[in-house]
């Protein structure tokens, strides 16, 4: 069966680890192939055992596919979408892994036809150490994967993705592309930014020496992100830049708050610490619960993954055409997070 084909464009870290999950379930009834521009990323995830085939090109990837993920740069995904389009067959689903979810919306929508289905996605999962080689098919195990879905995609695409979600063993949740990328630049794009501060800050001083003798385990955990993809960082913070400045400039504030406190004493910086240690451990012992929209029943990975490509892959999911389009409410989510307007 010619759409019974599941094409992976990057075998980095991400697109190795999902092949290894979508490889190890006994029931699938697809063939999983692999394209990158670094051959030998897909010779190794070939030789791990995440691919079925390794392809020689995107053309030869996309042909008679019915599902594509797009796991690369966010940069370079742009480039994908242009070309991939004359390859797919109607009624391709395309979804992608990239970290930031506004500008691929806004792509796929540019250059993609209404016959393809575009379905945005993005796992908060990884590593700081990249490539084929640290791939795990565990590597989303329990993790949050943010699923924005294009106001073109149809209930059977949503689904799909839903089901590749779920058989990874990640939880799917419903985000807005522009909230996501706000939220998105807290939680993960500015600790990207403050591992490299700290780190540089440190490298560059003139005690580098002696002080990285003394570096421990909480130096090493706080400086991992360093060692990311530069090119995927890069991406990140280009693709994300307000969001990211934003919330840049209320991490300074954070840090001229701790130094008041060191300004007002002993019993300032005690309400501090025990104010956040509280407020940490409330979050870490009763973690925030999944989001899911009302009136879509959570679908089952078995039905969706084993039936990837059959029709009726499980009930309808109203959401998939109720749910307006990928819009947010600028003013809103400015107000949710407490940015200003500037003054005329």
């Amino acid at each position: 069966m010619a759409q019974s084909r599941i094409a992976i464009i990057g075998t980095g870290l991400i697109g190795t680890s999902i092949g290894l999950g979508l490889m190890s379930r006994k029931d699938r009834g697809y063939e999983v192939v692999g394209v990158d521009r670094d051959r030998s990323n897909s010779r190794q995830a070939k030789k791990m055992g995440a691919l079925d085939r390794e392809a020689g090109s995107l053309e030869e990837a996309a042909e008679g596919t019915g599902l594509v993920i797009i796991a690369i740069p966010v940069m370079a995904a742009r480039q994908i979408l242009q070309n991939i389009v004359p390859y797919l067959p109607p009624g391709a689903i395309i979804t992608d892994v990239c970290s930031t979810k506004s500008d691929i919306m806004r792509w796929a929508a540019e250059f993609l036809p209404e016959t393809i289905h575009f379905v945005g996605g993005h796992p908060m999962a990884g590593k700081e150490t990249s490539g084929p080689a640290n791939a795990s098919a565990d590597l989303f195990r329990g993790a949050t994967w943010a699923v924005t879905p294009s106001p073109r995609a149809d209930e059977q695409a949503v689904a799909v993705v839903l089901g590749l979600v779920e058989s990874l063993g990640a939880t799917p949740l419903y985000i807005d592309p522009a909230e996501h990328d706000q939220y998105a630049a807290a939680v993960s794009h500015v600790p990207l930014l403050a591992s490299v501060a700290l780190f540089r800050m440190i490298r560059d001083s003139q005690g580098w020496e002696d002080a990285s003798l003394l570096s421990g385990p909480g130096f090493r955990d706080l400086t991992r992100l360093a060692s990311g993809d530069p090119m995927m960082s890069r991406d990140i913070m280009t693709t994300n830049r307000e969001a990211v400045l934003h919330w840049l400039g209320r991490l300074q504030n954070e840090l001229n708050t701790i130094r008041a406190a060191f300004d007002a004493g002993n019993d300032a910086l005690l309400d501090l610490f025990s104010s956040t240690q509280l407020d940490r451990d409330a979050f870490i012992t009763n973690p925030p619960q999944r989001r899911v929209p009302e009136g879509v029943a959570p679908p089952s990975a078995q039905d969706s993954i084993g039936r990837l490509f059959v029709g009726g892959l499980y009930d309808r999911l109203k959401e998939a055409q109720t749910r307006p389009a990928a819009k947010s409410d600028d003013a809103g989510l400015k107000r949710k997070l407490g940015i200003r307007d500037e003054e005329p």
